[in-house]
């Protein structure tokens, strides 16, 4: 499929996607959501021989300074039938994450999950733009995590986050997916490949510090963010190298 034309398909899904929220479970007093996080493919990433796709928990203040968040402002777009303008402006703020990824190689960096994305890219012998950055949850809240929400609020958001992955999943058809997600979103792991795929296949555990699993076509790890420096972890990123090198 030409690049352009997977664009806009993957473009339509996640216009139908968001479309599909429940918009009427979440209180319009507390909306401090961030904007959607929705990843944009590279060609470079579908030239590339090592499809991998890292993947996040959630994001820290996507589009909130500068106002182009709120469930309510999504809400609205949906209801003036406008859903692509939003899917413009993640990808706008995505294509600016991809920059500083380009600019910033081989410079420090303030973030602990950037500086793993450009060990990984080191690993494979790939810019960082030629792997997908994704994210498991689609919004923060507050800058954080939005999982500690109403129960009516957080099926919402898990639903639809679990259905943009899945897009993204089908249409990238990575061959190594890294969740750096941390073991407690296990269950949303879980439930992204029962309902969207063929569930998983375990091939190893560390309790509490690495998954190795295969699902979707691709083999699958899940360790803990790389901002955790105790607990074993630093060596568990170690051995998830040695992993990757024989997957």
């Amino acid at each position: 499929m030409k690049y352009d034309l997977l664009l806009k398909n993957l473009k339509e899904k996640y216009a139908t996607i968001l479309s599909q929220i429940d918009f009427k479970n979440f209180s319009a007093d507390e909306d401090y959501y961030s904007g959607v996080f929705l990843s944009k493919p590279t060609e470079l990433y579908f030239n590339s021989d090592s499809k991998i796709m890292l993947v996040g928990r959630e994001t820290a203040g996507w589009n909130t300074k500068n106002k182009l968040n709120t469930i309510n402002r999504l809400e609205t777009s949906y209801k003036n039938k406008d859903l692509h303008n939003i899917i413009d402006e993640s990808w706008l703020r995505y294509d600016k994450h991809l920059n500083d990824l380009t600019t910033g190689f081989g410079k420090p960096l303030r973030s602990h999950f950037l500086r793993f994305l450009h060990q990984v890219a080191a690993h494979f012998q790939v810019p960082p733009h030629a792997i997908m950055y994704n994210n498991l949850l689609a919004w923060d809240y507050k800058q954080g995590s939005p999982l500690n929400r109403p129960l009516n609020e957080k099926v919402e958001i898990i639903g639809a986050s679990i259905k943009l992955l899945a897009a993204q999943i089908r249409d990238y058809q990575p061959n190594i997916i890294i969740f750096a997600t941390g073991y407690s979103v296990d269950k949303i792991i879980k439930d992204l490949f029962i309902n969207e795929f063929d569930g998983w296949e375990t091939d190893n555990i560390l309790p509490r510090k690495l998954w190795q699993f295969s699902a979707a076509g691709a083999k699958c790890f899940r360790i803990a963010h790389p901002r955790a420096m105790s607990h074993g972890h630093p060596d568990t990123r170690k051995h998830l190298f040695t992993l990757l090198r024989n997957p």
